[in-house]
């Protein structure tokens, strides 16, 4: 037979959905398990979202979207990125893609060649590397210090530059460590930008999970930089959207034509009932603070409680429903997965899957029942 497209094959899976797998098995053989792994909220999608998509669905809105999503949506969009995030930007300039996944892809897709090197800041979100090797294009780690809080500096990223860097992958709020991008770090990439060239995809899909009052910084803000960075966002996390398949891209107009080419090819366009429903998440403000609200109380209890523990370190996440934790043991990250899965039931995500090599990490998720929680504190300081 011939040999099919090595890109994609020699891609490995996502450890993140391996290690769900692994609950979703456990449990159907009737094991309970902590289940940390997924990456979800466990609340249920709005009221008023939900009667958007049925209302939509009755009124037969059931047939192609042609185009880059529906107007109303597209205009939804652009307005809450000018006076939230501060990218000024027009409705044609957004496309509305099934995921914020897939409009991360899209953009890689679209601005890398094969040969092109990719620089993606660790710890990172676990698609990143296998989406740039799908594109032929050639992953470069920068690894963020553990001790500097994870910050960027700039000579860290000047060091993995090359003549064949032609992106950055950034993600703020970060998944796994939940660090918000600060202005300081934003003017970094500012200088390294103009002084290279290179372009940046922004995931910012827990944007709106931040804690303590504040704000991550959104790079596209900076107008002398915004036509070099594709934001990407969506609903999922903040509204409680992941099975709905929705989020957005937002680029200068040059960039935003050439990933339509692909959409168009690729997808045609997201269902239009699910558009008109997700119309509703921007009357939803005050159900999107509630659940940020809990995500926080959730947080505050776990660290104060693993913050016990001795073998443990942690840092307080800024964002997200994530806890990204250090075990002192002479394990690896993977080691130490597998030992809670067999000694505890507990599943969580190992480190080196977010390209964290050194040391022992796992990251958790928050996103579930406080009494689930508390039984994996249990479990941690009965450990050892």
């Amino acid at each position: 037979m011939k040999t099919l497209n090595t890109y994609i094959t020699e891609l490995k899976g996502s450890a993140s959905i391996h290690s769900m797998q692994k609950a979703q098995k456990m449990r159907e053989e009737g094991i309970e398990v902590i289940d940390l792994a997924g990456g979800e909220p466990d609340f249920d999608t709005p009221k008023r979202i939900r009667e958007a998509a049925k209302k939509a669905l009755d009124a037969g809105h059931t047939h192609y979207t042609v185009g880059k999503g529906i107007l109303p949506l597209r205009k939804k969009i652009a307005e809450k990125e000018q006076m939230e995030n501060g990218i000024l930007c027009t409705p044609d300039q957004v496309i509305v893609t099934p995921g914020g996944k897939y409009g991360i892809y899209m953009a890689i897709a679209s601005v890398v060649n094969p040969g092109d090197e990719v620089l993606i800041l660790a710890p990172y979100w676990v698609s990143y590397e296998p989406m740039v090797r799908a594109c032929g294009g050639i992953p470069v780690i920068v690894s963020l210090k553990e001790r500097e809080n994870y910050k960027i500096e700039k000579q860290c990223i000047y060091d993995k530059i090359s003549d064949k860097t032609k992106l950055l992958i950034i993600n703020y709020p970060n998944n796994p460590t939940g660090r918000i991008l600060h202005r300081e770090e934003a003017e970094i990439l500012k200088e390294i930008i103009l002084e290279t060239g290179i372009y940046v995809v922004s995931d910012e899909i827990y944007e709106k999970i931040v804690f303590d009052g504040e704000k991550s910084f959104c790079l596209a803000s900076i107008e002398e930089i915004k036509d070099y960075v594709i934001t990407v966002n969506g609903f999922s996390k903040c509204a409680a959207m992941t099975g709905w398949r929705i989020g957005y891209t937002i680029a200068s107009q040059a960039i935003t034509d050439v990933m339509y080419k692909l959409f168009v090819h690729s997808i045609t366009g997201i269902s239009t009932f699910i558009q008109e429903a997700a119309v509703e998440v921007f009357s939803c403000s005050n159900e999107i603070e509630t659940m940020c609200k809990i995500y926080e109380e959730r947080r505050d209890y776990l660290v104060e409680e693993i913050s016990k523990i001795p073998w443990i370190s942690i840092q307080k996440p800024e964002g997200t429903f994530y806890l990204w934790l250090k075990a002192e043991v002479e394990m690896n990250s993977v080691e130490f997965s597998e030992y809670l899965l067999e000694q505890r039931h507990m599943i969580v995500v190992p480190g080196n899957a977010y390209g964290e090599e050194e040391g022992c990490y796992v990251r958790i998720c928050f996103a579930c029942e406080k009494e689930r929680l508390i039984k994996a504190i249990e479990c941690l300081k009965s450990l050892f």
